[in-house]
């Protein structure tokens, strides 16, 4: 919910300030999953309803890792690289426009936009850091929160739950978020390319593709269309997660051990 309605805020703005040339609606999801990131952890502090008038401590400390696979943490981490790297190499290669703002890209005499440069690369290399520096504070606060002191097996069991569900669920949405990013800017610079690199006749006929333009173009286009996929599987597993019954877990996995057991 929250989100959307961030979204939703920068489409009005987008449609108010026709002359940043869609600006805001490239920025508007990063920001807004950087906000839902935030509140997540926060209302993710409150890991397990039960409360006593004590909070108990801990010898070993909680990092968050702890709470996820190895891996895990690396996904961020890569999908955040590959924002920036795509960017800056974007921004080398754009055109300026005769308003100033490199968002185009120039091939020979055929010039296509809009295109990824720095008029639009520098905001998404500022929200990538945005949005990477909230994930690390999420997953620290997740798993720094207080526990409960109940000498409570079962109470153990769901704030460890919690715990693990919740820090995927931030990888999750981040990585997504990131790797959604990068593909449909990859997308973009891909179509933007291969125009630029292909010359029309009367009646759109093509007469002759540049080379290797076009072959860079459609390659950042299957590139920007796997990453995009991968980013709508990471953002689906985060919703899935974010909406599992911890104490289901709890219950299935005393139900596991007692079967153990005995």
């Amino acid at each position: 919910m929250v989100i959307g309605v961030v979204i939703w805020i920068f489409s009005l703005i987008n449609d108010a300030r026709s002359g940043w040339y869609g600006l805001p609606l490239l920025v508007a999801p990063g920001i807004a999953v950087a906000i839902g990131v935030l509140v997540f952890a926060l209302l993710s502090a409150r890991i397990v309803s039960y409360r006593g008038p004590r909070r108990s401590a801990s010898l070993m400390p909680r990092t968050a890792w702890c709470y996820g696979p190895a891996w895990g943490f690396l996904l961020p981490l890569i999908a955040a690289g590959a924002v920036i790297a795509f960017a800056i190499a974007a921004g080398l290669a754009s055109s300026q426009q005769p308003d100033g703002a490199f968002r185009s890209i120039r091939i020979g005499t055929s010039v296509t936009g809009p295109y990824p440069g720095w008029y639009y690369g520098v905001p998404l290399i500022a929200v990538t850091v945005l949005l990477a520096g909230v994930t690390v504070f999420a997953l620290g606060h997740i798993a720094s929160a207080p526990r409960s002191a109940a000498d409570n097996d079962p109470i153990d069991e769901l704030d460890r739950i919690v715990r693990i569900l919740s820090t995927r669920t931030v990888m999750q949405l981040s990585s997504g978020a990131l790797f959604l990013y990068s593909g449909c800017v990859s997308m973009v610079a891909g179509w933007a390319t291969s125009n630029a690199a292909t010359t029309f006749a009367s009646g759109s006929r093509v007469l002759q593709h540049r080379q290797p333009a076009t072959a860079i173009g459609v390659t950042e286009i299957s590139v920007g269309v796997a990453f995009a996929l991968l980013g709508g599987v990471l953002l689906t597993l985060s919703i899935l997660d974010a909406a599992q019954q911890p104490l289901r877990r709890v219950a299935r996995s005393r139900v596991l051990s007692e079967s153990v057991t005995s």
